[in-house]
């Protein structure tokens, strides 16, 4: 296919890939979230099933990295609990504006971490990103009087997702190297699906299962299906065809789909400090992924 199609193919992933918000919120409040979570991942690893059959991707990886692995599974499964809490107390458009800022904590974060450099292009879009992040997280409000509201409660559960997010980024990247993008994802699914049902097996999480409303189940089924396994299908696809930076860039678009859709079909408030979050925020991920273009991650 040519780019241009693949560019197309991308403008509907993050479409795909942004629904998570707005399905989240509407079934918040009928289910866990840690089981939420795990009907996600678990959904989502059936549907990448074909799909690693047809590639013959079947391949256990070495048992010393099972461990790591594990660890980098978790950092892929928490943040779905965690954004689901900080949705609750916030909106679905701050969780879209925060979560996806995941790109700037790994520009932080990896100089301490992963001893990756810090340049001054990627010091200006820390800090205009950070900027983003304060006008998302105090929209508008003085700071002593925002802490102790449910908002900024919800706002620091969307942080903490989003920095969870960023260390999967920082520590699956030696694995997308090794073994390709749509094989980590689906190992990370696999793991972290397990990790959600023992869990869930030792809080007694499956026992409200039964009793979900059929709502709750198709919208954890299309948040794991339409949000989750075709979105990074797709896209792990594009990295074939497509500049990893460039494939990266639409990720841009997910805050923005996610706004249109909490505006459309939820009818949530969406301010200017929000807005002005947004703009600044994708501003300082640009900057950030402009100053990573040198670095290639291959995949298989």
């Amino acid at each position: 296919m040519k780019k241009s199609t693949w560019s197309l193919i991308l403008v509907g992933s993050m479409a795909a890939w942004a629904s998570f918000y707005p399905f989240a919120t509407l079934i918040q409040g009928t289910i866990d979230p840690f089981l939420l979570a795990f009907l996600r991942f678990f959904f989502a690893m059936l549907a990448i099933i074909p799909v690693m059959i047809v590639r013959h991707s079947f391949i256990l990886p070495p048992k010393k990295e099972w461990l790591p692995l594990i660890v980098v599974s978790f950092f892929a499964i928490a943040p779905t609990a965690i954004t689901v809490i900080g949705i609750k107390y916030s909106n679905s458009i701050v969780g879209a504006i925060l979560v996806n800022t995941n790109s700037l904590f790994v520009a932080f974060l990896a100089p301490f971490l992963i001893a990756e450099r810090m340049t001054k292009g990627k010091l200006v879009a820390l800090v205009i990103g950070f900027v983003g992040m304060a006008f998302s997280v105090l929209n508008g409000h003085s700071l002593t009087a925002l802490v102790r509201s449910d908002y900024f409660v919800g706002s620091m559960f969307l942080l903490a997702s989003s920095i969870l997010s960023a260390l999967y980024g920082m520590y699956a990247k030696k694995y997308v190297r090794q073994y390709g993008g749509l094989y980590v994802t689906f190992l990370t699914v696999a793991i972290g699906s397990a990790l959600l049902a023992i869990f869930l097996l030792f809080h007694g999480g499956f026992e409200a299962l039964p009793s979900l409303p059929p709502k709750t189940i198709f919208f954890s089924l299309l948040i794991g299906v339409v949000a989750t396994a075709a979105p990074y299908v797709l896209w792990s696809s594009s990295l074939k065809h497509l500049n990893v930076n460039i494939a990266t860039s639409f990720k841009l678009l997910i805050p923005v789909f996610a706004t249109l859709y909490s505006l459309i079909f939820l009818r949530e408030t969406f301010t200017v400090w929000m807005f002005a979050g947004l703009v600044l925020t994708s501003v300082g991920i640009f900057l950030v992924q402009r100053e990573g273009r040198k670095e290639v991650i291959p995949t298989a």
